[in-house]
């Protein structure tokens, strides 16, 4: 549930009409020191995800795993998969209603195909540009408006957490005795923690440009605190659209829910479906602390340790787990492909717009 927002430090006449990557256009080319930092960030979030794993696959037998998942159905795992992809539509519809409110108006399958694309980049580029960035830029570019496609990028993920908020509370609050207290503690504590960092945020926007000037306004966490701000202030003056986007959240959050228990109702796994609708959000809360790549090792060991306080063997939580993961690099090589297929054509496109001009001098 992280809320990534590049840098758009630039001028305002020229914030519409982006020819380089949010990042890119804000930061300039990173420094020497800059780089190595940033390789040097990557290289401890690969070793803490790799000890994580590690740590993780040792106590879970790996036989067990392996049978159960030579013994999937598979009718029922296409069943899981276009369960998963509902939840890729519905949280294009819901970027499109964002994007509508901003005055961008894209075709719902190009908004499919960037948000594929998105997974793609958030799954095999982890050091370059993430998922969230190259979709606004695609969007900010295609629709002449950078800072509206960087809004609704953002709106995206706060509305997201807000109907993460308006289906799981109800739940943990009914079946909170059915969860071990530290999942319940650990939940509403960083529930609170995101609301209230939101709130601060929301605020200090009004205060940040007379108290912080200067070469302070250039850090990326100042600017990213005002963009999001801003952000929050804009979108409150759009209640159609921002309502839109929270009954999609709901919505995407319930299709997350569904997708989860149909691969586990193939592991024979009886955990009931409400139970998903909180477990879901804890993990995705457990993943908001940039502390591996992508999540990975984090996500797994939120799952298992959550299952295993249901009374759900490790190792049948450990399938659960792989097929999820492999949904999520199933989706990102479709993504891949699209971007790669869209991105030769552009080139031969080019190529031929060239060649004809060639021609005709």
């Amino acid at each position: 549930m992280s809320i990534p927002l590049p840098e758009t430090s630039m001028p305002p006449e020229e914030k519409n009409n982006v020819t380089s990557p949010p990042e890119i256009a804000a930061e300039g080319p990173p420094s020497p020191p800059r780089q190595r930092f940033k390789w040097l960030k990557f290289g401890l979030r690969l070793g803490c995800a790799l000890v994580l794993l590690t740590f993780l696959f040792k106590s879970i037998s790996w036989s067990i795993v392996l049978q159960k998942l030579q013994h999937l159905d598979d009718g029922e795992v296409v069943i899981g998969l276009i369960v998963g992809l509902i939840g890729v539509i519905l949280s294009s519809y819901q970027w499109q209603s964002l994007l509508d409110g901003e005055g961008i108006h894209i075709d719902l399958r190009r908004l499919i195909n960037l948000y594929l694309i998105g997974i793609s980049f958030n799954h095999f580029l982890p050091t370059g540009m993430g998922g969230d960035v190259i979709k606004a830029y695609c969007v900010g570019k295609e629709g002449h408006n950078a800072a509206g496609s960087v809004s609704a990028v953002v709106m995206s993920r706060v509305t997201g957490f807000a109907g993460m908020l308006i289906i799981s509370i109800p739940i943990l609050i009914i079946y909170h005795q059915a969860f071990a207290p530290w999942i319940v503690g650990t939940f509403l504590l960083a529930s609170l923690g995101i609301c209230g960092g939101l709130v601060v945020v929301f605020f200090a926007v009004a205060l940040l440009p007379t108290l912080i000037k200067g070469k302070w306004t250039s850090y990326r966490i100042v600017s990213s605190m005002f963009n999001i701000g801003m952000t929050l202030q804009k979108s409150l003056r759009q209640p159609r659209a921002l309502c839109s986007a929270i009954v999609y959240g709901v919505l995407f959050h319930i299709s997350a829910a569904l997708n989860y228990y149909a691969f586990a109702m193939i592991l024979h796994i009886q955990v009931p479906l409400p139970f998903y609708m909180v477990i879901i959000p804890f993990v995705s809360l457990a993943v908001v602390l940039p502390t591996t790549i992508n999540g990975y090792g984090v996500r797994e060991s939120a799952f298992i340790a959550i299952f295993a306080s249901l009374h759900v063997d490790m190792s049948t939580a450990a399938a659960l787990v792989l097929l999820m993961d492999a949904q999520g690099i199933f989706f990102a090589l479709i993504g891949g492909a699209i971007y790669l297929f869209t991105h030769n054509r552009k080139g031969n496109t080019a190529q031929k717009t060239h060649l004809c001009r060639l021609t005709a001098d």
